[in-house]
């Protein structure tokens, strides 16, 4: 957004007469009124046939200026000669006979103009049309796949299916509707004191005035970013229908934080877009080879039972470069995403995959080769038909580095780069996603990256639920350093549902985040302390100050809060101090002042962190109640390593089960496991029985092999006196995959441990003996060995043995 005026909010272009010294000193203003003393002057002017977006922008213009002044000023086709102002929204052949135009006006760009006796709000309001066949509602989608299957002559998903899902029947709008000048309408309201901070009437500040003068003005606004998507869970434009006037609430706010829907750009589907290709039951049945190959089984059962590819397999490769095509020809899609299943972390074991993996690249770049090979080979290939349209992927889990193997990537070629910016505190991890979005670029011809973040804190039984996790301030470095390098952003924002019994609100922080990252959106270089010292003085009125500690104490130190009883206890005292200062003289949570809707605004805190206090119960009670296991001492002497468990090293020692990780009951399928120590070493005997293990899934046969995960296996999890923590997985072969999981997924760590394993005909054993490298090793060596000593009462380790069995009628787990 242009920035030519000197305060922070370069959007204000029209103003209150009353305040019109204090804060426009440098605008000029002509004779007319649009309101003058509380009566209406003017007239809202739209086309005869208007856009679904332009007929909403005047409706919602109409009903704020009542809120604002009382006047209600009439909606009319045509300028009637006895009312002096007109106020045009959208455009008409009134703006055109007045040469406004909104020409170049793209993703939601508007303009501002006025003369003597009029004002100009319009932006580009072209209605979405979904092409045929789409679905209508859940049920028409036998329908709709039968007019596909016969369209294309193969048997693809369709992602048109919930096509109706982005449509609003109690506003009558579509998400994909351009909507310039529904943002031209609420820039306006916004220069008058309108925010919306919040879904509702709760979030809204409306100023009270008596007069509203005409400025002159003409000025272009331009967002620094063309994708403003939010997807906030539970709040689709769908639900916005009937008597559900919290749904209508929740999607008008989406309009008024001034977001843009991705579908112009990215297209309908942005992540995994190649399960299209395999997902039906019809093409599982014919061609398993399209799917990988994890533990001697082809992967037709993946998460949501999509399937996940092979993506050596030539005939999956013509099929998606058929399907890219169909979705350019038929929908007329700008981009379409060949991205393969979420979960997408192992590599398939067939013949054709063989050494396509690259493991010594880390969790983040174990499979970039083989992914964006696949995706540049598909991009290659449609480009030479489609050249002006784009191919996407997400960088994203095992394959987010760009591969190394491609010096540049087809011109057609769009990265989304999946991270979460409030994750940027911890400064290592915002150098480095810096330093990945300039390696993309580097790999880019089309310039084409885009972001794919997360808003998901307060999810329930999350790492993070009940947190206040507020980073307003990463988020305006974040979209600083990403404006003309990042096309925009595709944000997954969870907000809970009440119908499922939580008195609390996850937007209660969440409104917050996603306010200052939509009006960053439009000006990343705008004073972000202005912005939130101004939210502060609208949203919370006496308990202002008192917010603002509470807020930026959380934002300072959300990120310890799940472990520091000091923390949890100022907050919860940060917070006492607002509802006092609100009117909430009882400060007792969930009971805010009737009639003080300051005191509604900040119980919306108290609600939303009282979960914390579950926290700091666990916390204070420690880990006193935990299992407790002995490692006795042993001599090396006695000990052989070949997994049977028959040595003398292992007479006498205690015994130990697992329970089922869900109910605490003792598993079908038994585990028991000893604990031994000799020679600086930690050694685990653990018997796995089993009804026949001759149907044992063995998902990896060499270490490394992440693919450990699709069979059965074994996990030792330690957490010494200096490193929390690592993670060790066990086949049934004898496999093993190393993690160090202090910061993140690192598989370059070695734990060292020697590993034997024996197959019996009623169950698997163990041997494992894991070497302590001593307390500096993390520093010394941090790639190899575990970092710790001898444990011990004063100083014992805290650790975990956990079995998952795979079997034919699904996992089960137990520790």
């Amino acid at each position: 957004m242009s920035r030519s005026l000197p305060w922070p909010f370069g959007g204000v272009v029209l103003l209150v007469l009353s305040i019109a010294g204090d804060i426009f000193p440098n605008l000029a203003f002509g004779e007319g009124f649009l309101v003058k003393d509380g009566q209406p002057q003017a007239e809202i002017v739209i086309a005869d046939q208007p856009a679904r977006m332009a007929k909403l922008a005047a409706s919602e213009l109409q009903a704020y200026l009542v809120k604002i002044s009382g006047a209600r000023l009439p909606i009319t086709t045509a300028p009637s000669k006895d009312v002096p102002v007109q106020v045009y929204v959208g455009r008409s052949a009134h703006t055109d006979r007045l040469k406004v135009s909104d020409e170049g006006l793209a993703y939601g760009a508007f303009r501002m103009a006025s003369g003597k006796n009029w004002l100009a709000l319009l932006g580009r309001d072209r209605d979405f049309e979904p092409r045929e066949p789409w679905g209508r509602s859940h049920a028409d989608g036998e329908r709709v796949m039968k007019e596909w299957d016969a369209l294309t002559g193969e048997k693809w998903g369709n992602a048109m299916l919930s096509v109706h899902r982005r449509h609003s029947p109690a506003l009558g709008i579509w998400e994909a509707d351009e909507r310039g000048s529904l943002n031209a309408v609420y820039e306006f309201l916004r220069s008058l004191g309108v925010r919306w901070y919040y879904p509702g009437e709760l979030g809204e500040i409306v100023p009270r005035m008596a007069s509203i003068a005409l400025p002159q003005l003409d000025k272009v606004f331009r967002p620094d970013f063309a994708v403003r998507h939010m997807l906030i869970y539970f709040n689709e434009f769908w639900e916005a229908r009937g008597t559900n006037t919290a749904a209508v609430d929740n999607v008008l706010w989406q309009l008024r934080l001034g977001l843009q829907a991705s579908q112009e750009v990215l297209g309908y589907s942005k992540g995994h877009g190649l399960m299209a290709v395999h997902s039906r039951e019809e093409v599982k049945k014919a061609h398993p080879e399209y799917y990988a190959l994890w533990g001697g089984k082809r992967a037709t059962v993946h998460l949501g039972n999509y399937g996940a590819p092979c993506l050596s397999s030539q005939g999956l490769f013509e099929q998606n470069v058929k399907f890219v095509r169909a979705m350019f020809d038929i929908y007329h899609e700008p981009m379409v995403s060949v991205g393969p299943a979420d979960g997408y972390t192992s590599l398939c074991q067939c013949d054709l995959c063989k050494g396509k993996g690259t493991p010594e690249r880390g969790w983040s770049g174990q499979l970039s080769d083989y992914v964006w090979g696949y995706v540049n080979r598909v991009a290659q290939e449609v480009h030479k038909t489609h050249p002006n349209r784009k191919v996407s992927c997400i960088a994203y889990g095992a394959y987010q580095l760009p591969p190394e193997k491609i010096a540049t990537l087809s011109p057609n070629v769009a990265v989304i780069v999946c991270r979460w910016r409030s994750l940027f505190y911890d400064r290592e991890t915002r150098e480095g996603f810096s330093k990945l979005m300039q390696a993309w670029r580097e790999k880019l011809p089309s310039r084409e990256l885009y972001i794919w973040d997360y808003y998901l804190h307060g999810r329930p039984e999350s790492r993070w639920e009940g947190v206040p996790a507020f980073f307003p301030r990463l988020i305006a470095e974040d979209l600083r350093s990403l404006k003309g390098v990042s096309g925009g952003d595709y944000i997954e924002v969870y907000r809970n549902r009440k119908a499922d019994g939580h008195k609390w609100d996850a937007m209660a922080i969440n409104h917050l985040n996603c306010y200052v990252t939509a009006r960053l959106y439009w000006d990343a270089n705008q004073d972000v302390d202005a912005l939130l010292d101004e939210y502060y003085e609208k949203f919370y009125g006496p308990a202002r100050k008192e917010m603002k500690a509470f807020i930026a104490y959380a934002e300072a130190n959300w990120m310890k809060a799940t472990g520091d009883v000091a923390v949890i206890d100022r907050l919860f005292e940060l917070l006492a101090a607002a509802q006092k200062a609100a009117g909430d003289l009882s400060a007792v949570p969930g009971t805010a002042q009737a009639g003080s809707i300051y005191g509604q605004r900040v119980d919306l805190h108290v609600q939303y962190i009282d979960r914390l206090k579950q926290v700091r119960e666990r916390l204070t009670k420690g880990r006193g109640d935990n299992p407790k296991a002995r490692a006795l001492g042993r001599n090396k002497a006695d000990f052989r390593l070949d997994g049977k468990l028959d040595d003398k090293f292992w007479d006498g020692l205690p015994v130990y089960g697992l329970k089922e990780l869900e109910t605490g009951r003792p598993p079908h399928y038994g585990t028991s496991f000893r604990l031994a120590w000799a020679d600086d070493a930690l050694y685990l005997g653990i018997l796995c029985k089993d009804r026949d293990t001759k149907s044992l899934r063995i998902g990896a046969k060499e270490h490394g092999d992440t693919n450990i995960w699709s069979g059965d296996a074994v996990e030792i999890l330690l957490e010494t006196q200096s490193h929390c923590y690592y993670q060790i997985a066990i086949s049934p072969a004898g496999a093993v995959v190393d993690l160090d999981r202090k910061q993140g997924l690192n598989i370059l760590w070695s734990s060292r441990a020697e590993v034997a394993s024996h197959i019996g005909d009623d169950f698997w054993s163990l041997e494992v003996r894991i070497p302590v490298a001593g307390d500096m090793a993390g520093e010394l060596d941090p790639l190899n060995g575990v970092a710790g000593r001898k444990p011990h009462t004063t100083y014992p380790w805290f650790f975990n043995v956990c079995r998952q069995r795979a079997g034919d009628q699904g996992k089960e787990l137990s520790a």
